[in-house]
């Protein structure tokens, strides 16, 4: 699929609202009156070519950057392009009442409702004037993998197996965080050249640590260990992170999950715990651009020279705001719900709420996944926009830049491949 440099999201019809159609028309009004000064890139090759790197893996960035070890891909053609991550569904979790986990039937859900698509630049060396995009799992996948980077489902070399195996990974996760790509890789015992997952020093033991903390008194419990029993407590903490070891067998059957699921289930109880962490770490830049949105530096500074359009900007502005309000208010009722099964079973003994927590949590991972990455990429529009800004404040046209790639961010439909 052709990924132009100016273009806008496809297929959104169905999903438009009158202030969504009227502000379409503000912007082309304002193209009309006056000519751009330059291309600007469209809210998702603005997302694939800018975003954090829970959004986007810059491939061909990092291969060429690197000073030793070998390329990711043995396949050249991928060492050149860039993944990343793109929701496709409908986020309702805030908008309904909290989950009781205590009478909850517990199934595993195997959905992913995050797409993984890789996006081959015209000239990798200028991405930003468009190319092809790849998503992993739409119907023609296998027809376009072999057209754009060379991998042909019939007749696959070792090579293509393995580059194949690293995509199907690398699909198996929400976001592209290195800490969940080096535990994904830790897990089916893949060697990476660290030059590709770019950590902060002592970010993965930090990482580690927290989730360890929050395991221990589950295991404690679970087990009936001595608190004191620290050499057998660990053994049993590693089996979060290496399901195949002996302890982890014991552990299974104290909450009765099924022996075919737990890889699944424990995956996405780290991915849960690894959100947490993170969501913490990024609470006070979320709330600095949610009270930005409300306040009057989001007026316009020249907007003398735009009152005829000012309605319908704010009427967009305050869109934008209320689904970024609803992505935190999912993210903030799923921890919310995980830490109420974790209370009952750590202080009132009561294990059902926090088994069912877990043998669900499987969707809830993915969509943690989405809204912490919309946010970040939020926080990242919000930044490169008011450093251009005037003591704070944008012009018109910069907010409306701003607003409409945020809310491709925040924007939790999508129509699969056709969306570029």
């Amino acid at each position: 699929m052709r990924v132009p440099a100016q273009s806008k999201r496809a297929n959104e019809v169905a999903e438009e609202s009158r202030i969504s159609q009227g502000y379409e028309m503000l912007l082309q009004e304002q193209k009309n009156e006056k000519p751009q000064k330059k291309r600007k890139l469209s809210p998702i090759l603005d997302q694939i070519i800018y975003g954090p790197p829970s959004v986007t893996w810059n491939i061909h960035e990092l291969t060429r950057k690197r000073e030793a070890g070998d390329p990711f891909f043995k396949i050249p053609s991928l060492n050149r392009i860039i993944i990343f991550k793109y929701p496709n569904f409908k986020v309702e979790v805030s908008d309904a009442a909290s989950t009781n986990f205590s009478n909850k039937a517990a199934s595993l859900s195997d959905d992913r409702p995050v797409e993984t698509a890789l996006y081959i630049p015209n000239d990798e060396e200028l991405p930003h004037e468009g190319g092809y995009a790849v998503y992993l799992r739409q119907k023609d996948a296998e027809e376009l993998l072999q057209r754009y980077v060379g991998i042909a489902q019939n007749g696959m070399t070792d090579e293509m197996k393995r580059d194949f195996s690293f995509l199907q990974m690398i699909d198996d996760l929400p976001s592209l965080d290195p800490f969940l790509l080096k535990t994904a890789f830790e897990r089916h015992k893949v060697v990476c050249n660290p030059a590709y997952l770019l950590m902060g020093d002592g970010e993965e033991d930090n990482i580690k640590s927290v989730i360890r903390d929050k395991v221990r008194p589950i295991v404690n419990k679970a087990l009936g260990a001595d608190a004191n029993e620290t050499t057998k407590t660990q053994r049993f903490i590693d089996a979060i992170w290496d399901p195949t070891i002996p302890e982890a067998a014991l552990f299974i059957q104290a909450f009765k999950i099924d022996s075919k699921e737990v890889a699944n289930v424990f995956s996405a109880w780290k991915g849960v715990s690894f959100y947490q962490y993170q969501f913490e770490i990024n609470k006070p830049k979320i709330a600095e651009v949610i009270r930005w949105l409300k306040s009057e530096k989001s007026t316009p500074i020249d907007h003398r020279e735009h009152r005829a359009f000012l309605p319908q900007q704010e009427m967009f502005k305050q869109q934008v705001l209320k689904k970024t309000l609803n992505v935190l208010a999912n993210i903030n009722q799923i921890f919310k719900d995980f830490d109420t099964c974790y209370t009952k079973f750590i202080s009132d003994g009561d294990p059902i709420a926090f088994r069912n927590f877990l043998i669900t949590s499987h969707y809830r991972y993915w969509l943690l996944g989405y809204c912490c990455t919309a946010l970040m990429h939020t926080r990242n529009i919000f930044e490169r926009c008011l450093s251009q800004s005037t003591r704070g404040t944008l012009r018109f046209e910069q907010l409306n830049d701003m607003l409409t790639n945020i809310d491709s961010t925040v924007s939790s439909k999508s129509q699969g491949a056709n969306d570029l």
